[in-house]
């Protein structure tokens, strides 16, 4: 039984990406340029893209396209087209550019008074029914007076003292 066309266009783009036809970083052409050049359908398009995207050898940019992944190791692609399960060893820039965290907020940007804008780490358990809720960075000392006021039992007297001898 003959593979789905799909799976024949997607092996087609994967032959021209791993022969550098298709370079790293280098936009797709469009679907419609892809549905006159394979004589398929838009949906069968889609889902050769879709198969290629999971495999990440490609990745959709809204409102760019669709661009050949940069290759982080051809031995994992070898290796998951075997069967193995295996993923790369990513550095934390790496990390900070892959829109699949971005979209399940598991990176989220956050404003700091003093350094800026940072990326932090998002809320990892999602609920439904009780979505949680990430507050701004404090700032060093923010929380100073409720720690030693509430946790330690000092008075506005003794928190005093501490700061004149700059203890806090």
């Amino acid at each position: 039984m003959p593979d789905p066309k799909y799976r024949v266009i997607a092996d087609d783009l994967r032959r021209m990406i791993e022969s550098g036809e298709l370079a790293g970083g280098e936009q797709l052409p469009t679907e419609i340029e892809l549905m006159e050049q394979y004589e398929a359908s838009r949906n069968t398009i889609r889902d050769a893209i879709k198969l290629l995207s999971s495999r990440r050898e490609v990745e959709a940019r809204p409102g760019q396209g669709t661009f050949v992944v940069e290759r982080i190791n051809p031995i994992v692609t070898t290796l998951t087209e075997h069967g193995i399960v295996v993923a790369p060893v990513r550095s934390t820039p790496e990390v900070a550019k892959d829109p699949h965290l971005w979209e399940r907020e598991m990176l989220v940007k956050m404003d700091d008074p003093v350094a800026g804008e940072m990326y932090l780490p998002g809320l990892t358990i999602k609920f439904s029914k009780t979505p949680g809720k990430l507050g701004p960075v404090p700032t060093p000392g923010q929380h100073t007076d409720e720690i030693l006021g509430g946790l330690l039992g000092y008075d506005e007297s003794r928190i005093a003292e501490l700061r004149a001898a700059k203890v806090i």
